[in-house]
């Protein structure tokens, strides 16, 4: 399922909400007399307006919640939330499709998702190393390291013994992403605001066997959060990833 985003904010969480406001609080002034019911009724739309303008803020609690959810497309059933715990999983450098997306915002993007497990799934231990830190971080010897785990589709058994040498942890989460960015209106000049698309698939791979066993896809779109000279799909990534982590096998 896609998230069509429309809040400009970086605090929304893949819900679409939009507002018109018909009326102001100015409506209460007048420049002339005015009637005790033309008055009455000026303060009540008032009062509804500022009503309604407090309740994307009184509902936050329902757009941080909302239950987007990937699409699965490959789940075994012999994978349980016991064996994310025990094994621990090691996030792998995110892989664009092509190179637009730079160091620094593919670093921002992985440290996203390290925070949306931990906020998820506090029970799933994350593997760690100096070395893997820094490829995450973005210093660019180390993220090619780990990014050659995405070569043979993530799944050679020599990369996986290599890697699991330097990062200890039965599981490996790779996430294939594309961002795609569609001026608004008729004008395609660089600076304009643009409407943003981050898809992708997330994957675990389990290391022992060098299988996939778990996989989802998801997109989410939102609008004026970057343009076509600085693109910032990073924007998209806590709710992104979050809705992959609420899909994974959960606890009993």
């Amino acid at each position: 399922m896609a998230a069509r985003d429309e809040l400009a904010g970086p605090h929304n969480f893949g819900c679409s909400t939009h507002c018109e406001w018909g009326f102001s609080v100015n409506d209460m002034r007048s420049s002339g007399p005015v009637s005790s019911s033309s008055y009455l009724g000026r303060v009540k739309r008032a009062a509804a307006t500022i009503l309604l303008a407090a309740m994307p803020v009184l509902g936050l609690g329902v757009v941080t919640g909302c239950a987007w959810k990937p699409t699965i497309l490959r789940a075994d059933p012999s994978l349980t939330s016991k064996d994310l715990v025990t094994g621990r999983v090691a996030i792998m450098p995110v892989k664009f499709d092509d190179e637009r997306v730079g160091p620094r915002e593919r670093a921002l993007l992985a440290g996203q998702f390290v925070r949306a497990l931990r906020q998820n799934r506090q029970d799933i231990p994350i593997a760690s190393s100096a070395a893997h830190d820094r490829a995450l971080q973005g210093a660019l010897e180390e993220e090619a390291l780990f990014r050659r785990v995405y070569d043979d589709g993530g799944t050679d058994p020599s990369r996986l013994t290599e890697l699991k040498a330097t990062v200890s942890a039965r599981y490996f989460i790779l996430s294939r992403l594309h961002y795609e960015q569609v001026p608004h209106g008729a004008g395609s000049m660089g600076g304009n605001t643009v409407e943003s698309t981050l898809s992708g698939k997330v994957s675990i791979v389990d290391t022992t066997s060098g299988g996939v066993v778990w996989e989802g896809e998801f997109q989410s779109t939102r609008s004026g959060v970057d343009n076509m000279v600085d693109p910032h799909p990073s924007a998209h990534a806590l709710p992104f990833f979050s809705t992959f982590v609420r899909a994974w096998p959960a606890q009993p």
